[in-house]
Order: C-alpha cells, then sequence, then structure tokens
C-alpha cells in the first residue's frame, strides 16, 4: 500500500478539523481499523473507546461518518454499538445502510449466486465450512487463525478450486488480509467511495481510514480528492 506523503495536503486536511465552517466526510474501514482482527469475526467488537468516540464525531452536524466494510452492513451495525445512525456500506458496497436506518442490496447477476453456492458445495466437501462466509456479492474464505503452512495450504486449495468456477467477466477472485474471495466484478470500495464523493460538494473535506488489500480500491478512488490514511498497529 502507498501512504500519501504530502505535508501539504496533509496539513490542509488537519486543520479543516477544526474549522466549524467545513463540512467533512470520514470513510472508515472496520476491520483492522475500527476493530482488531479476531479469529471468530463475530466477535470483532471496536476498540475500546470507539464507539463513543464515533458517537462523539457523529454529534457535529459538520461531519458525515460512514463505514466501508467486506462484511455485511446490519453484521457491521451490530458489532458497531453506537448510539446513533451511522451509514454503512458492506460487502464490498452491495448493501448500504441509509441515514434512516433502511437497508438497500444490489441486485446480483444469476451467476454470481450459482458460483459461490458451487464454492460452498466445495468447502462442504473437503469439510472446511466453518471457514466461509457466505455475504450478499460475494463469498469469501478465512483462513486467520490458522499456522501458516495450513493457512497457505489451504489458500492454495481454495485459490485452485477459484479459477476453476469464475467464469466469464461478471465475477473475479482477490486476495484479503486472512483469506481470498469470489465477488461480483465492481463491486468495490473504490465504487463506494466514488458514490459519496459525488453526495457531497467540491469543498467538502474528504479522508478515508484503512488497513487491508480491499481499501487500495477506495485510495485509489478518493486520489487528489482527499486524504488517505494506512492504519496499522504500532
Amino acid at each position: 500500500m502507498k501512504v500519501l506523503k504530502s505535508r501539504k495536503k496533509l496539513d490542509y486536511h488537519i486543520r479543516g478539523l477544526s474549522d466549524p465552517k467545513r463540512d467533512r466526510l470520514i470513510m472508515l474501514d472496520y476491520d483492522g481499523t475500527l476493530a482488531p482482527f479476531v479469529v471468530d469475526r463475530l466477535k470483532a467488537y471496536p476498540y475500546k473507546g470507539i464507539p463513543e468516540l464515533l458517537d462523539a464525531i457523529i454529534d457535529s452536524p459538520k461531519n458525515r461518518v460512514v463505514i466501508v466494510s467486506g462484511r455485511e452492513a446490519e453484521e457491521v451495525r451490530h458489532l458497531l454499538g453506537i448510539e446513533h445512525k451511522v451509514e454503512i456500506f458492506g460487502a464490498h458496497g452491495s448493501e448500504r445502510i441509509m441515514p434512516d436506518g433502511s437497508l438497500k442490496k444490489d441486485a446480483l447477476p444469476k451467476e454470481a449466486e450459482e458460483c459461490f453456492s458451487e464454492f460452498e458445495k466445495w468447502a462442504t466437501q473437503k469439510h472446511l465450512l466453518p471457514h466461509l462466509e457466505h455475504k450478499h456479492g460475494s463469498v469469501a474464505f478465512h483462513v486467520r487463525g490458522l499456522d501458516d503452512e495450513k493457512a497457505e495450504t489451504l489458500l492454495h486449495e481454495a485459490e485452485e478450486e477459484m479459477k476453476h468456477i469464475v467464469r466469464g467477466p461478471l465475477l473475479e477472485y482477490k486476495n484479503f488480509d486472512g483469506g481470498i474471495e469470489i465477488r461480483v466484478v465492481g463491486e468495490d470500495k473504490g465504487k463506494v467511495v466514488g458514490t459519496l464523493l459525488d453526495e457531497v460538494d467540491e469543498e467538502t473535506l474528504c479522508f478515508y481510514f484503512g488497513d487491508d488489500l480491499t481499501d487500495e480500491d477506495a485510495f485509489k478512488a478518493l486520489g487528489d480528492r482527499g486524504l488517505s490514511l494506512l492504519v496499522r498497529e504500532t
């Protein structure tokens, strides 16, 4: 990943955080950014203090906070546990929880569900179903928590199966931190950022915080329009 190193751009955006006249769009990845990576993905609750911090940020009418995740949107909402309603793009953008709390889902091509079912059948036959996460718009294969040798072996087997079943221009498979997944082409965090940029005016200060390979699409889409920040534990 590349980190933006323009001191001028950094100073400009940092000053804007305290400017009471500036509107701000704050886009945040979930896993690895707001919450730690854990073996049981259903227990990936936010870092201590994050829910309260998000509530405080959302309290300002000048701040628009949007969570952008590969998880299903409802799952993120449950894990976050904050008081305010918050916009969430889930499943790499194929789902969206609106500001009023309603959920919208993109229509998926028939080929997608057929492919996802075929991969799930393979995982079942291999007794690997616990590693599977079937979401709207994608199916992910997780190896987090395994020793390096076992993880590498299973990832190789999963990728070989994906090569076999992912056919045509509508689907693709990509690695992420801790696994690999099949998803619909064009459903990624870059598309989400593009959608959000179209919804704000040119004077809005835009930030994207992310940590994973899947956030690269978002960083590229944001480009010089805002500030991309790579989150890493130290």
